[in-house]
Order: structure tokens, then sequence, then C-alpha cells
């Protein structure tokens, strides 16, 4: 069996760690580990998704995780990687936002054994004149000015940064201190911008208790294609709640993918073996045009989010849309979905097929839809239409709907009108 620092690397999970060898930290003694969650929005977003399959090779390979909700911190708020001030949430959003994502987690880590913990407990009960004595005479301020994010804000005399966020990273390590002290944690993990906040931890226990912890940081997902933030899209963050982004949404963006990109998704954001996922993209190289390794991603992610069973409805809806699946194949609760999910036109039966492509603007005049037509690139309820004369009919109708294609990426449902 690979050890978990083979893995790791394997999987593309490593950026930095503050031991000489990976190995000392991942393949020694079991160690008792903690990432922080930031309760700024009431739900996790996709490029956080990664973080929980990290910890959950951790767990499979023996140690303990905890995870800390910054409902403390979180009145705060993390300045690392903005380049202006943040606005500050009220107590009250703060512990409403920690506790969603509270049962998002513990979706994402299933039947995982884990601790649940709130830095509110503690932090709330910290007095000014204690955290100044005991922590803030352990940090430099010179250092503390040498990170990148700071001489940033710094530089900016306008915005410049508040003593407020200045002194997170003080809270961050006294984080570290009490878990290390309470629950035992000997390792802060998290994303590559939280390097300078973890390992000032590292150092704070060091010198406060003489006691040797660690760090080990993954790298921040990005869009390749755009630059940004992994998740963010044109229509804006994806994320983990359905009443945010629908499964289907959530679905289609993961089939939406890039070919240079997904076998690293499939790496990084899937717990499928490196065995399945060679296989996967072999069958790509064969057959490009079938996004296999896409399709295969997007189940799999939707279904560790959302469940096996929601993961199938938006497969098969996907598949009607996008695929050469038929309406017929999908119950009454799925064409809801459909209905709901791809932009549709009322109609009437009789109605000129190219009239109906120019009122639902898969063309934009009636001789482009002849073109459209004469081209062979229109298809109605997976037939493709050629007959320009070519009429609705009361049988083209499946429970008061039909479907309409431009191609295979153009589509819109059509719904009979009362």
């Amino acid at each position: 069996m690979a050890k978990l620092s083979e893995i790791l690397k394997e999987r593309g999970y490593v950026y930095q760690h503050s031991s000489e060898k990976l190995a000392e930290i991942t393949d020694g003694k079991k160690r008792t580990l903690y990432l922080g969650i930031d309760p700024s929005a009431d739900s996790l977003q996709v490029g956080q998704l990664q973080a929980f399959l990290i910890l959950r090779r951790f767990i499979e390979d023996g140690h303990k995780v905890i995870l800390l909700v910054g409902g403390g911190t979180g009145m705060i708020g993390d300045p690392g990687g903005r380049s202006d001030e943040r606005n500050l949430l009220d107590a009250e959003t703060v512990e409403r936002n920690a506790e969603a994502i509270s049962s998002q987690v513990k979706q994402l880590l299933g039947d995982a054994d884990f601790t649940l913990a709130n830095n509110a407990q503690w932090l709330e009960k910290l007095s000014m004149i204690e955290f100044l004595r005991d922590v803030g005479k352990h940090f430099s301020v010179n250092a503390m000015l040498q990170r990148d994010f700071v001489k940033e804000r710094v530089k900016n005399v306008e915005e410049g940064i508040s003593y407020t966020e200045f002194s997170y990273a003080l809270l961050q390590a006294y984080d570290f201190l009490h878990l290390h002290q309470e629950y035992g944690a000997d390792l802060q993990v998290g994303g590559s911008d939280q390097w300078g906040n973890i390992v000032s931890g590292v150092d704070f226990i060091r010198r406060k208790t003489g006691d040797a912890v660690y760090a080990f940081t993954w790298p921040l997902l990005v869009n390749k294609a755009t630059g940004k933030k992994f998740g963010k899209s044109e229509q804006g963050t994806v994320w983990l709640d359905p009443a945010k982004t629908t499964p289907f949404q959530f679905y289609q963006f993961w089939l939406n993918v890039e070919d240079e990109t997904v076998e690293e998704y499939l790496l990084k954001m899937t717990m499928l073996s490196g065995v399945e996922i060679e296989a996967a993209m072999e069958m790509q190289k064969r057959d490009p045009k079938e996004r296999g390794a896409q399709q295969l991603l997007a189940r799999e992610v939707t279904t560790l989010v959302h469940g096996e069973e929601v993961a199938t409805v938006a497969e098969k809806v996907s598949g009607v849309l996008f695929g050469d699946m038929g309406l017929t194949q999908l119950e009454e609760s799925e064409l809801s979905i459909l209905r709901s999910t791809a932009p549709s036109h009322e109609v009437q039966v009789d109605s000129a097929v190219v009239d109906v492509l120019v009122s639902t603007k898969l063309a934009s005049s009636k001789r482009e839809a002849r073109q459209f037509l004469k081209d062979k690139a229109v298809i109605l309820n997976n037939e493709v239409i050629k007959d320009e004369k070519r009429k609705l009919e009361a049988s083209d109708f499946h429970n008061g709907i039909a479907l309409l294609k431009r191609g295979r990426r153009n589509v819109c449902v059509l719904t009979l009108s009362t």
C-alpha cells in the first residue's frame, strides 16, 4: 500500500511543508491535524472541496482530524489574498453561516470520525490584556510587515490595513496553541495562501511551549482559462448549497471543464484510484468528442456533494439536453427539473418549425433558420429536421413538452400553451 506522502504527491496536493521531508509529517506517528474554515458565507464553494478530500486521505491513513469553524476569527476576517478591507459580519450572521457550513462538512466526510470545534468558544473569553501579554509579545511587527499581502496593503495609502486585520495571524496562532493544548493538535493544514499564518502558529507554539508542531499546505486551484480562483464562473461562484447552485448547474460546471484540466481535477477532486483515472484519460484520447472524462468527473463530484440519487438525476437531465437520451426516459419529477433548468418557450401545435426557431432565438431570422434546416443542424426530440415546411404536431410533445436543438449546445424546451 502506498504511503500517505506518496499519495499526496501523486494527486498534486503538496505545496509547502515545514519539515525537511514530507514523510516526517505524514508517514511516521499518527498526528492530530486541523483545518480552519472561514464562515464568511453560508455555504462552502467548489474551490474549498479539495481540502476535504485531502482530509479524507489523512483520516484513511489513521490520523485524527479537527475541523475548526472560525466563529470568532470570522468576526475579523482573514486579510490574506485580499487587496481591500473585509466587511465585518455581525455575530448572528457568523453563527448562522457556521451552522450551515458544519452540516455540509458532515456530508462531505460522511462516516469519517472527526472533531468539530468553533473558536468563538475560547476567543470570546480572551481579554485584551491577556492577549497582548501572552500572545502579542511573541510576534515581531518587523516580520509581519514582510508578509506579501501586508506589504501590498501598506503601499496603498488610501486603503492600508487596519489593526484588526493585521492582528488576524495572532488569533490564528492562538487557535493552534489552544488546539495543541486541548486536543494534542500537532499539524495545521490549509491552502497555499495560508502558509504565513500557519507557520506563525508553528513558531508561536515553539516559543511558548518548546513543542515541535508542523505546517502543510496544498496549491490553490486556479481556472487556467480565466486565471480566477477555481469555482468562479461567468455566472458567479459555484456553491455546494443546492439552493444557491442547483445540482444540475453543479453537474454542468464539471461537465464543461476544459480537456487540458480534466485529469488534474479527476486527481484532486475525486476519490477515484489512479488506475481508474488513467483508464478514463486513455478513453478520452481515443474519442475526445465524447468527453468521457468530463462525464466521469461530473458524476463523481456531484455524488460526493449531493449524493448518488441526485447525481443520477442531474446526469439524466444533462443526457437529454445535450446527449442522445429522449424525453420519454425521464420521470415526471425529472421533467420538472428539465423545465426549470433549460430555456423554455411556449408554443402551439401547428406552429412552423422555422418560426419557432426564430421565436426561441435559436435562429436570428427565418433565412438563417432555413439554412440551419438545410445544414441538418436542427433536432426535434432527437430527430433531425430538414423539411422547411415542418410544423409542430401533438405527437411531438411528451407530457406537454418537446425539445428543440440547434447543434449540440443550443437548446430550448418547448411547452404547449393552454
